[in-house]
């Protein structure tokens, strides 16, 4: 169990988060009262779509992967969120249930809050509410971004985009060129993303193996030459 002296640290370090840096020290003490830290396995959920819009989370470790169906169930959307992030954003201010399921993709540590806390202390403060909508424009652009990338009739373009698309929101440089994903990442997830099929996705990364462009071990991608993905969006 962690300590009171424990906790009170890592609230400290979590003032001076961005997404909290903006608040007053009034304000984030306001907020400190009801943020809970909390361990997830892997597999867990931490809410569907359509539940009631209770509570924001921010990711401390780990890997948060997000998903929704259209009204046929034939359409998966997905995506991730990585450690530093506050999420949901969609709906902020105005809808009550959540627009997509979220689920630990790796075994994560997140604080959670009430909602409604965080909005009460965000709406008065005109540089918090500068900050939100910021980042929405940032996921905007990348959502945007990533419609760009999908949208090709190649099955190989769609595939190396969604790798380009993995690496430039979850990569880590670990060399001055090769970028790692240090979270596993499985094939079908790329399938599902690129809409393609998993023999097609499993070909086009040997392909790219055998190339020397990427390795992909125990379900994680390194990409040795990331500019020839980028390429592919020019």
């Amino acid at each position: 169990m962690p300590t009171k002296e424990m906790k009170t640290n890592q609230l400290y370090e979590l003032r001076f988060k961005s997404v909290f840096a903006n608040l007053t020290d009034s304000e984030f003490n306001g907020l400190k009262k009801h943020l809970c830290l909390r361990s997830y396995k892997k597999g867990q959920v931490l809410f569907d779509e359509g539940d009631k819009r209770e509570k924001l989370f921010y990711l401390k470790k780990g890997l948060v992967r997000i998903e929704r169906y259209d009204k046929s169930a034939s359409f998966l959307y997905i995506d991730y969120n990585n450690p530093d992030t506050l999420f949901p954003y969609g709906g902020m201010f105005s809808d009550e249930t959540y627009h997509y399921s979220a689920y630990a993709a790796t075994d994560i540590e997140l604080y959670y809050l009430p909602t409604d806390i965080f909005e009460q202390q965000a709406i008065y403060n005109a540089n918090q509410l500068l900050y939100l909508y910021k980042k929405v424009s940032v996921i905007l652009r990348q959502q945007e971004k990533r419609i760009q990338y999908l949208a090709v009739s190649s099955a190989t373009s769609r595939i190396i985009n969604t790798l380009l698309y993995l690496m430039e929101n979850l990569g880590k440089h670990v060399s001055p060129k090769a970028i790692e994903i240090p979270y596993p990442i499985t094939i079908n997830e790329i399938a599902d993303i690129s809409g393609c099929s998993r023999e097609t996705v499993g070909g086009v990364i040997k392909q790219l193996k055998e190339d020397h462009q990427l390795e992909y071990e125990r379900k994680q991608f390194t990409f040795l030459h990331p500019s020839y993905f980028k390429s592919y969006s020019e």
